[in-house]
């Protein structure tokens, strides 16, 4: 028998913390408040090992869906599961998922995503670096496209665009174009990059 809820009443966190410790096997598939699917994690024997969010997958999918915290869940027990090699434990993954989702929201502040971004001259120090430049182009680009373009071949994802934006402006690699309205403290910063 499955388990279905809501992740208001149950963080995502929360799940996949009982499923580990409660040595599940199965697949706990994550769906947005719209209905959509969102991702899918794959349990054996309470070890992860298995997770795909859109075009990311292992360790990184797991990043982006614990910032799902709106929608709905549902574990099913006799799911055919990935048995491949463990990610790492899930509370390492939890740790350092939510680390990342507390920089992502810094970040948003300062980088949000009506940002104008032009490109100045010089090279990338790093493949996410090079994606974001790649998806910039000789001329300039919301920072929200940036990040979109950057997550849609799914090598990075959106703490990986986030820092590599950064890294590029400290450089003066590319130049960050912040208009008065969005600000930080103004509205939801990157509102089309939440979901």
């Amino acid at each position: 028998m499955g388990l279905k809820g809501d992740l208001a009443e149950m963080p995502l966190a929360d799940l996949i913390e009982m499923t580990a410790l409660g040595g599940k096997t199965g697949r706990l598939a994550i769906f947005r408040a719209d209905g959509a699917t969102a991702g899918r994690l794959d349990f054996s024997a309470g070890r992860l090992t298995d997770a795909a969010c859109g075009e990311l997958v292992g360790e990184k999918a797991v990043y982006a869906l614990l910032a799902v915290d709106e929608g709905a869940f549902e574990f099913d027990p006799e799911a055919e599961v990935a048995e491949g090699e463990q990610l790492l434990s899930a509370r390492t993954l939890l740790m350092e998922g939510m680390r990342r989702r507390d920089i992502v929201v810094r970040l948003r502040r300062r980088l949000p995503a009506p940002a104008l971004v032009r490109y100045l001259g010089g090279d990338a120090d790093d493949e996410a670096e090079a994606s974001v430049l790649a998806y910039l182009g000789p001329g300039s680009r919301r920072l929200g496209d940036i990040v979109a373009g950057v997550l849609v071949r799914g090598e990075h994802d959106e703490y990986d665009a986030l820092q590599a934006i950064q890294r590029l402006a400290s450089r003066d690699v590319l130049r960050v174009e912040v208009a008065a309205t969005t600000a930080p403290g103004g509205e939801g910063p990157q509102p089309e990059l939440e979901r």
